[in-house]
């Protein structure tokens, strides 16, 4: 096994952390607190190319690979301290482009995926619904009728980020009751169809500088050249390659937030002066250091391991099941214990070990909830494994 990783991608890293660091973190605790979107800063992500990070470079894009994905991510956490804008960046190029990149048309990529790489139109995935979650497909309301060259469109979806500012969206509709899973269709919709309107903004526990809302369709009119894929075999082909994509790369931006936390723990024990010495030097104090610090090594190599099978164009779904439960688990019990650390400081807003435990709970709900995950991991046991 080979573990090093390539310079050019280290490189990558060094110079999104030092642009998230100089650009993004400076304002982060100010949008925290009043949940404000900074569509200046949209545009600047845009101009240092992570919004079409691993869209192909002829559509605009700069054709990373997964795992060089994963670091841009990880890097943009590190180095911004925003959780929420590290979300919105993943929904967008993430969940929002790659079921186009990986499942559409020639004509719906020329279309689409240029303005969705520069970040002239915001993009989202639209699966989840306010009666349908870990159940996805077997719950889904959204109904999908052919009607001449046109799909009628009748349902909602919840939680959707991005969506009070997105453009495009891809969103998943029953066409075949009966079929069951095998029975969704997957459409790109642009919020100027006929029908299409979004809910009230959501007030969040976390990640409050990104946008999220319910989409409402009442006889939206989708024309027949968006729908991605076959009709009826969306959920299985777009769904799951694009599930494996986010439960790897949008999870990747956890391994930056607990990276920059245990730094910020570790200055601090330094520093805090208590019974005559650094806390740093308590046994109790060095435990959880330590602990921090293994959870966050092995997280980072369940990530990339996820990643580079991506990139052999492999699919994925135990090995980045096992590194979303992990890493997203971990990024709760890392925040808890650096707050421990930090003490009372911890309960205050500016400090920001506070924003990170709250943002750190998504996580461990979106994308599958962790006991979503060990579903999965158990179902696709096998003496493989072993």
């Amino acid at each position: 096994m080979d573990f090093a990783i390539p310079e050019e991608i280290l490189e990558f890293k060094r110079s999104v952390k030092t642009f998230a660091e100089k650009e993004i973190r400076p304002s982060t605790e100010e949008r925290d607190l009043h949940s404000k979107w900074d569509h200046s800063l949209w545009k600047k992500i845009g101009e240092m190319g992570l919004l079409g990070l691993s869209i192909p470079e002829e559509y605009g894009g700069q054709g990373a690979s997964c795992l060089m994905t994963c670091v841009g991510h990880e890097a943009f956490a590190e180095g911004s301290s925003d959780g929420g804008l590290t979300l919105a960046l993943g929904a967008h190029a993430i969940i929002g482009a790659m079921p186009i990149v990986l499942c559409g048309t020639e004509e719906q990529k020329k279309k689409y995926l240029p303005k969705i790489a520069t970040g002239e139109w915001i993009a989202g995935l639209g699966l989840t619904e306010p009666s349908s979650g870990s159940d996805a497909a077997g719950s889904m309301e959204t109904r999908a009728v052919k009607k001449g060259n046109k799909y009628i469109v009748n349902g909602s979806k919840m939680f959707i980020t991005n969506g009070p500012i997105g453009d495009v969206f891809i969103v998943m509709a029953v066409t075949d009751k009966a079929k069951g899973a095998m029975g969704i269709s997957v459409f790109i919709v642009e919020k100027n169809f006929p029908g299409f309107s979004v809910g009230k903004k959501l007030n969040k526990l976390g990640m409050r500088t990104s946008t999220t809302s319910e989409l409402i369709f009442q006889d939206m009119e989708v024309p027949e050249e968006n729908l991605l894929t076959k009709e009826n075999s969306g959920f299985a082909r777009v769904g799951r390659a694009t599930l494996e994509w986010e439960r790897t790369v949008l999870v990747a931006a956890s391994l930056g937030t607990m990276q920059s936390l245990i730094e910020a723990g570790v200055r601090y024990a330094k520093q805090r002066i208590q019974f005559g010495e650094p806390i740093i030097r308590f046994q109790a104090i060095q435990e959880k250091i330590a602990r921090c610090r293994m959870k966050l090594d092995a997280a980072r190599l369940l990530i990339y391991k996820s990643a580079v099978k991506k990139d052999k164009g492999e699919s994925a779904p135990l090995e980045s099941s096992i590194a979303k439960l992990y890493a997203t688990e971990s990024s709760v019990e890392v925040a808890y214990d650096i707050g421990q650390i930090f003490g009372g400081y911890s309960f205050i807003h500016e400090y920001p070990v506070e924003r990170a435990y709250r943002d750190a709970r998504l996580g461990t709900l979106g994308a599958g909830t962790s006991e979503v995950m060990r579903s999965i991991i158990a179902a696709n046991w096998s003496e493989s494994g072993k």
